[in-house]
């Protein structure tokens, strides 16, 4: 007798009746292997895989092993864990796997690869921020891979984080916005599925390092780090992964407030929630929080987790089924986790569909995903100083090279780039510029490697300049304690500055790095963030004229190591050390939304009419450009200390010469509400000021 398939038995059923007829049949074993996620790594060979499917039911598996795989290689891959999946277990049910494509399909060789999402904040273009969600997606199905883990919605607020780069920057409104797009972009297709991480208040530890607790009221949690959630959710983001560590001594994968009480009750998320690598076993062996795996286990479920990224052993299986015989865990709950993981599994096609289509191959590594990533990597240089309009530079110009970012590729596209660390370049296609090579093709270059040799060369050259950062890293390998750029690099920028040869700095950092001693006589500087594959032509256009950047920062750059006040602070963190303590300026090397032009644009006429504000902004200069409207809100008076301002709106506006455009904004009482020591949002009547660009305009709300 022919054995029917699954997708045949469902076929005829809808989706929730789908998910129910599949679950009815499962065993209490086979629910609980549902919930549980290895690492492929674990894997090595087709026992092993057999043993995880056939004898253990796993239902997801995640991850490389070392590096990146081509397209034939995850094709191969997931065909052969589909074939065992789908033909040898007795309900045939696939494979849900996850990859970590946070920028682009960067564990698939040859994929496109954007900006991290630290520069795609830095275009304030959440229509672009779509766009590479949608190319990534499609690259993702190419690679037969359905489920992703991003995009990363922490708010940057930590400037030692190693995982800063993969945020949308510190404002909460311009990481809600931008998230919520990148959500939508990925799961346009309804093939893929979106993982918001990592919820929640991860990228605020104590200490800066990785994985390490974060000392945040429930207060500052709302205020700063729940609306990037909330916006996703709103977006209908299909999956979320819990943060790794804790809040205030409480880790989020064992708190049943944050997990089931917030994310699930208040929030309305109805999707899976996965751990992180190991995250359930820690609460064990690093967290302290439980004696035992068997309490940690229960501790996790008690929070409301669906899944367990276990990821190389069946302890949280065998604990979990444990905990049920003895009936400290209810299957019921268990059906819980399973329904949700099997709906999304239906949702995704897999039932019916869970072999990789050859016909998605053709939407791999195209010119128009190309395209994409160079508009991404232009819209995201931000000129932050250009002293006497030293850039953009001549073509004639000789012009001296140096800094070890200049050779550097691992450099232009940071972590998570081929490898975890992304450090092995040989990894890289065939032909991928380096910054040195996009400036040769532009002008006569002088490359010198050590600071006796760049400031000798530097004397004969017309302008120079100097490509400073960080390598790549990824999270806690990249742990430091001291934002300041290496000595070295300080020493070698110094050194030709000391020439009097107009100095340009191009920064490829995935966080802001110390540089207040070179910043000062440096003529201009240029952030390039970590802008991917296409980051050398992206800065070299830049540098020359040939675009003319847009990019704001959305961060604030720190001038010193501790002095990491942020751009929404209070009023308080700017008073001096007199005995009188007057206020004095907000002094970061850089501030939020700092950005320069080659053009020139004039704000005027804001005006303020039952909280519909409009500006004109016009092109003062003699080039087209783009703009990027931010308007800010300041609360004169309320019942707990207002910050000096909140990033509420944002618009970009392209101009022609001359040209000008009337910008309109509607703010509700919601954006001018806070969150209130109850946790709760709170709205004061009184005074508000508006603030767009140096123009500021007070106006009364009423209760």
């Amino acid at each position: 007798m022919r054995r029917l398939t699954l997708a045949a038995l469902l076929a005829p059923l809808s989706l929730p009746a789908q998910v129910d007829a599949t679950l009815g049949r499962m065993t209490l074993e086979e629910k609980i292997g549902q919930m549980t996620q290895l690492t492929i790594g674990a894997l090595p060979d087709s026992a092993h895989l057999r043993q995880a499917i056939v004898d253990r039911h796993v239902g997801s598996i995640l991850n490389v092993v070392d590096t990146a795989l081509s397209l034939d290689g995850w094709h191969a891959l997931i065909r052969q864990i589909q074939d065992i999946a789908t033909k040898e277990t007795r309900l045939g049910v696939p494979i849900l796997y996850g990859i970590d494509f946070v920028h682009g399909a960067n564990y698939t060789r040859g994929g496109t690869i954007f900006p991290h999402n630290i520069g795609m904040a830095a275009t304030f273009d959440p229509d672009l921020v779509r766009q590479v969600g949608e190319v990534t997606a499609r690259e993702a199905l190419a690679s037969g891979l359905p489920w992703n883990f991003a995009p990363v919605l922490d708010v940057g607020r930590q400037p030692l984080w190693p995982r800063f780069y993969e945020t949308f920057g510190e404002d909460p409104y311009l990481a809600a916005t931008l998230g919520a797009a990148a959500v939508t972009g990925m799961q346009s297709s309804g093939r893929v599925a979106a993982t918001m991480k990592h919820y929640l208040g991860y990228s605020g530890p104590r200490t800066g390092h990785d994985r390490t607790p974060a000392a945040l009221t429930e207060r500052d949690v709302r205020e700063h780090y729940l609306p990037s959630f909330r916006a996703a959710v709103a977006a209908g983001a299909d999956a979320v992964m819990l943060n790794s560590g804790d809040i205030d001594g409480m880790p989020v994968h064992a708190s049943r407030h944050w997990v089931t009480d917030v994310l699930r009750g208040e929030l309305g998320f109805q999707g899976v929630v996965v751990t992180d690598y190991a995250d359930v076993a820690f609460l064990h062996t690093r967290h302290h929080v439980a004696p035992t795996m068997r309490d940690a286990v229960r501790l996790a479920i008690n929070a409301g987790i669906d899944m367990c990224m276990t990821p190389d052993n069946y302890d949280f299986a065998d604990e979990l089924l444990s905990l049920v015989h003895d009936g400290i865990v209810s299957e019921r709950r268990i059906d819980e986790s399973v329904r949700r993981i099997l709906t999304l599994k239906s949702k995704l096609g897999l039932l019916a569909h869970p072999y990789p289509a050859e016909s998605d191959r053709a939407d791999f590594a195209t010119a128009v995903s190309q395209a994409v990533a160079q508009r991404a990597a232009r819209a995201s240089i931000t000129l932050l100083k250009n002293d006497a309009n030293v850039l953009p530079l001549k073509k004639g110009a000789k012009i001296l090279v140096t800094g070890p970012g200049a050779t550097s590729l691992t450099m232009l596209n940071g972590g998570w780039t081929y490898t975890w660390q992304g450090t092995n370049a040989s990894l890289f296609p065939p032909g991928v510029p380096r910054l040195l090579d996009e400036l040769r093709t532009r002008a006569d270059v002088q490359y010198a490697e050590s600071a006796a040799e760049a400031a000798s060369a530097a004397r004969q050259s017309d302008v120079a300049i100097v490509v400073l950062g960080e390598d790549a890293y990824a999270e806690w390998i990249g742990d430091i304690d001291d934002l300041t750029l290496s000595e070295a690099q300080l020493r070698l920028a110094a050194a030709v500055e000391a020439t009097g040869t107009p100095t340009i700095l191009v920064l490829l950092e995935g966080r802001p790095r110390i540089i207040r001693d070179v910043a000062d006589s440096a003529r201009g500087i240029v952030m390039a963030y970590w802008p991917g594959m296409e980051g050398a032509g992206a800065i070299a256009d830049v540098l020359f004229g040939d675009v003319n950047p847009s990019g704001r920062l959305p961060f604030t750059y720190p001038r010193y190591p501790n002095a990491l006040a942020l751009d929404d602070h209070r009023f308080t963190e700017t008073l001096d050390r007199g005995f009188d303590r007057k206020p004095t300026a907000f002094n970061p090397q850089f501030a939020f939304g700092t950005g320069l032009s080659y053009t020139t644009f004039a704000y005027s006429d804001l005006q303020v009419d039952h909280l519909k504000v409009r500006v004109t902004v016009t092109n003062t200069g003699t080039r087209a450009g783009r703009d990027i409207v931010l308007l800010f809100t300041h609360q004169h008076y309320a019942t707990l200390a207002p910050p000096m301002r909140r990033l509420a709106r944002f618009e970009g506006v392209s101009l022609a010469p001359g040209a000008h455009q009337v910008v309109t904004f509607t703010l509700t009482k919601d954006d001018l509400a806070y969150v209130g020591q109850d946790g709760r949002p709170l709205f004061d009547p009184g005074q508000f000021d508006v603030i767009v660009g140096d123009l500021t305009r007070t106006f009364t709300v009423d209760p």
